[in-house]
């Protein structure tokens, strides 16, 4: 009898989280929605992080599955195989202090989906997880990427602030394109905050096939060549990543 409700007291747990689990797709990249803190990489979990995230209502599913759907397609099989994991989708994400829209571990990415009135669109949502993936490959694949040509579009002296959370507490975390910026070699004011999340950026507007960035880089040199130096990036990870292969997502 000892051994039977030693057995129940282990496997409660397990249930527990198995039932605050959902799988919203399976491949080719596994897509899941769960409040359970195991989600989160284990340094996460403590102190000064704390991450935390919520269950996606049901009546977000259905619209999760066909974002993502459309989004992964965008990718060779091979880099998806290699480079992510998992994509957590959650009605809420916090960590360190601030409410974000998404952000990235080695190899799984989480967003938080929230209401296309508060700015939770579509292209809003494919947006932040391509920007977020993009930091895993920059993660993954750094010889790739030419890091010091990127710091020389930069103006003279120029360092990033260091820190994405340090720009959303401190407010200069804008995402609205301006002209001013884009003379600087920046597309947004976030931008100034890290390299990857310059790098970001231009990922973001590359696979989401907005026509504004080529427009922006059409007019301004600084632009164009860090988008030059990001297609030069996504191509040696995979020759698919053509700046043809990007244009034939701009709506003609």
């Amino acid at each position: 009898m000892k051994h039977r409700i030693l057995s129940i007291v282990i496997l409660l747990p397990l249930f527990s989280a198995m039932a605050d689990e959902r799988v919203i797709l399976e491949k080719p990249v596994r897509v899941v929605t769960s409040a359970d803190s195991t989600i989160f990489p284990e340094s996460w979990r403590k102190p000064p992080v704390l991450a935390s995230g919520e269950v996606l209502p049901e009546d977000q599913i259905k619209r999760m599955r066909m974002i993502l759907e459309r989004a992964l397609k965008k990718y060779p099989p091979q880099v998806l195989k290699a480079d992510l994991k998992a994509v957590y989708v959650l009605a809420e994400l916090r960590y360190s202090g601030v409410i974000t829209s998404g952000t990235n571990s080695l190899t799984t990415v989480y967003l938080k989906i929230g209401d296309v009135k508060k700015g939770f669109t579509e292209a809003h949502i494919e947006g932040v997880f391509h920007a977020e993936f993009s930091s895993i490959l920059l993660r993954n694949h750094a010889h790739l990427f030419d890091k010091a040509a990127w710091q020389a579009v930069n103006p003279p002296g120029f360092k990033y602030l260091g820190n994405g959370v340090d720009a959303v507490k401190k407010k200069v975390a804008g995402t609205v394109l301006r002209d001013e910026l884009h003379e600087k070699g920046f597309l947004v004011e976030y931008a100034q905050s890290t390299l990857e999340n310059d790098l970001n950026g231009f990922a973001k507007m590359l696979f989401n096939g907005g026509p504004e960035l080529w427009r922006v880089a059409e007019t301004f040199p600084k632009i164009r060549r860090k988008l030059d130096l990001t297609l030069a990036f996504y191509q040696r990870i995979d020759p698919a990543f053509t700046e043809a292969f990007f244009r034939s997502m701009v709506p003609r």
